[in-house]
């Protein structure tokens, strides 16, 4: 009975009153969890947090074991558990289980599949545009900060996204695909991009204020463009479908190509910069832009025709 109260009371509670109770589940919970996966960690691998400021020559075997349990858990600990926890404290005391989760059809899974590859060439020229940006004079040592915290940030992914076997990509791609796909998108998409809905009472406005909030959290200044990008995509995806799975697909496509990549090629040829000069890249954007808003389309005009938008508006009452 009390739980059941519970539910009803977040509810029906006001956005306001849902998202403080929503960051002090993952500041509670996922924390508590976080710190207490991390010194059980420490203790299994005899290692310690002064592992991340390692130079990559400097890591042990021990060491690169102890940073693949360092991301598992943050996924889990932080994204996936509390969001799970915040859904169903949400849940309307007349559902019959969670709406997020509903099945897409296979057809839906290839178009997305497809949009997902389609917005490959805007992400990657938008985000060389971004890196070459420059903070004005005065700002030049917040610039140099920035710049210290993504090449670490670079180095860290180039280590862990290394892939020397089979095994090890299907582990990467478990680690740096999957985990992270359903742990953002329940937490961004499924928890916070639901209540600025209704805080805002729009949903153009919640997706986009979403989405800014996904980008500048992975705390990657000059990948910022590119990740908005994908964070409006993946806004859309879960917005007009009702589903949170075809976002998580996306989300899923779009870390895994470079893993496959990197096993495939190898780190050196995934990160050798792009010889083609922009002007040339501009020329090819036009068709997956436009192919990537015919399916982003598709979905709105289902949507439509599914009523999935009544029920979005129910929602706001």
């Amino acid at each position: 009975m009390g739980d059941k109260q519970s539910r009803f009371r977040l509810y029906r509670g006001s956005p306001i009153y849902q998202l403080f109770v929503s960051l002090l589940i993952i500041i509670g919970i996922g924390f508590t969890l976080s710190i207490i996966l991390i010194l059980a960690g420490m203790l299994i691998f005899g290692a310690d947090l002064t592992v991340l400021e390692k130079p990559a020559a400097a890591i042990s075997d021990n060491d690169f074991a102890f940073l693949r349990y360092l991301l598992i858990i943050q996924d889990l600990s932080l994204l996936i558990i509390p969001s799970i926890i915040i859904l169903v404290l949400m849940k309307s005391e007349t559902a019959a289980g969670l709406t997020e989760f509903k099945m897409p059809q296979l057809k839906e899974i290839g178009l997305v599949v497809i949009l997902t590859f389609c917005i490959f060439p805007v992400t990657s020229f938008t985000g060389q545009i971004n890196s070459a940006m420059h903070l004005t004079d005065w700002l030049s040592g917040v610039e140099r900060w920035m710049t210290e915290k993504e090449e670490k940030a670079n180095s860290l992914i180039d280590l862990l996204i290394t892939s020397n076997t089979f095994w090890v990509m299907i582990l990467n791609l478990l680690m740096i695909a999957l985990l992270p796909a359903i742990g953002e998108e329940l937490i961004f998409r499924g928890v916070f991009q639901k209540i600025f809905y209704k805080l805002f009472r729009s949903g153009h406005l919640a997706i986009w204020f979403t989405a800014f909030i996904f980008s500048a959290l992975h705390i990657q200044f000059f990948g910022f463009v590119p990740r908005f990008i994908l964070g409006l995509v993946f806004g859309y995806l879960f917005f007009w479908s009702g589903t949170l799975w075809l976002p998580v697909i996306s989300h899923f496509v779009n870390n895994a190509f470079p893993v496959v990549l990197a096993y495939l090629q190898g780190l050196e040829k995934l990160n050798a910069p792009v010889d083609v000069p922009l002007w040339k890249q501009a020329t090819v954007l036009p068709l997956p832009v436009i192919i990537s808003l015919v399916l982003l389309l598709y979905f709105r005009n289902k949507s439509k025709n599914d009523g999935w938008s009544k029920v979005n508006k129910r929602q706001l009452s």
